[in-house]
């Protein structure tokens, strides 16, 4: 049999992903014009759900509920709908967005009151929240 080499995905994110729902609407020159939901979360990209499609390498604003808008590239498409976003922020920006992940898991938040970057936290942290 002469099976066929599939092609391997080259895992490069450099921030760990967060699972959660939260609305999105992407904005491009002023206009919304696509909206859905943030399916992961990371302080340097995301992977979203929305309608209709976006062009890969094209930057819009990515309007998170209740979070600001964040400026984004589309990167990759995958499935019907779902797209890799990587922001085009800075680290004060990317500082912000650990504190809206923070919030929005809150079994990251440290019980003993001390700041947590999500940039800082690793797998072996992480279990043992």
């Amino acid at each position: 049999m002469n099976a066929k080499p599939q092609a391997k995905f080259v895992e490069r994110r450099q921030s760990r992903r967060f699972d959660t729902k939260l609305s999105v609407d992407v904005v491009s020159d002023g206009q919304k014009i696509a909206f859905g939901m943030v399916d992961n979360l990371s302080r340097d990209g995301a992977a979203v759900s929305v309608f209709p499609l976006l062009d890969v390498g094209r930057k819009y604003g990515f309007h998170l509920s209740g979070h600001g808008v964040w400026t984004g590239a589309v990167v990759r498409r995958f499935g019907a709908k779902s797209h890799g976003i990587r922001f085009d922020i800075d680290e004060s920006q990317k500082r912000r967005l650990d504190k809206i992940i923070l919030s929005l898991s809150p079994e990251l938040s440290p019980d003993d009151g001390d700041e947590v970057k999500v940039a800082d936290l690793t797998d072996r942290t992480i279990r043992a929240f």
